[in-house]
């Protein structure tokens, strides 16, 4: 594990394997080498995996700090800096498969996105309403709300998610200044919830992006089932070569 301090902020970042980077937002709820053959992407990619402050075991703010995109994705440019990259590829899962587009937006540093697990294209303004909701039940859960606040500062989340639903519709997905892959599962409820794989398979066809779905997993499924689309991933980046 490596920390570069940046604003009086430690960042938590480690870096494997060798090539091309390939950076790994590491934002809420899971861990990355728990679910990702991050070995087989290793041997192919220098992977940087990362948590922007707020997040896992990156410092929080102080109670009258106020998180915004903008410096979550300058967090992670620096972290990129320090391992010795200008320029880099992104992959995400849920909400950092909401985070890797935004931050190629962001940071015309990203050489190519993928994006798993995130209605990407579409009307972003209902996904704060659900976000608070689930952050006040898991508030009424000791248990629950103790689980949250030891993998990241609420507030960096619900401020991601506000300024996402304040975004014009489609943001994500139009005029991306780099490739984009997406993947999701067939049963995938919270792509359900913001429209459904019929609105985001169009909107990604019309915009020439390539995507590909899994049959049999739910949200939670196809993360726990990540491997299964490496395959059409590293594919993807060697038709980018």
């Amino acid at each position: 594990m490596a920390t570069l301090t940046r604003d009086g902020l430690d960042l938590h970042y480690e870096v494997t394997g060798s090539g091309p980077a390939l950076l790994l937002p590491k934002f809420n709820y899971f861990r990355w080498d728990r679910y990702l053959d991050v070995g087989l992407l290793a041997g192919r990619f220098t992977v940087v995996v990362a948590s922007p402050r707020g997040f896992m075991a990156s410092s929080r703010l102080a109670a009258d700090g106020d998180y915004r995109v903008a410096d979550l994705a300058s967090d992670v440019v620096a972290v990129m800096e320090a391992a010795g990259f200008g320029r880099f590829s992104v992959f995400g899962y849920s909400f950092t498969g909401a985070f890797a587009p935004w931050l190629a937006h962001l940071t015309g540093r990203v050489d190519a996105v993928v994006s798993g697990g995130f209605q990407i294209a579409g009307d972003y303004s209902p996904l704060y309403a659900e976000i608070q909701a689930l952050s006040t039940a898991a508030e009424a859960d000791p248990a629950a709300w103790s689980e949250v606040i030891s993998r990241f500062d609420n507030r960096a989340a619900l401020g991601f998610y506000r300024e996402l639903s304040e975004l014009p519709p489609n943001f994500l997905v139009d005029s991306l200044p780099c490739p984009l892959f997406a993947f999701w599962g067939e049963d995938d409820e919270e792509i359900a919830f913001g429209g459904g794989m019929q609105l985001l398979a169009s909107e990604l066809d019309r915009r020439g992006i390539k995507h590909a779905s899994f049959p049999g997993h739910d949200h939670n499924g196809m993360l726990d089932h990540i491997n299964e689309a490496l395959p059409s991933v590293l594919a993807w980046f060697d038709e980018l070569r």
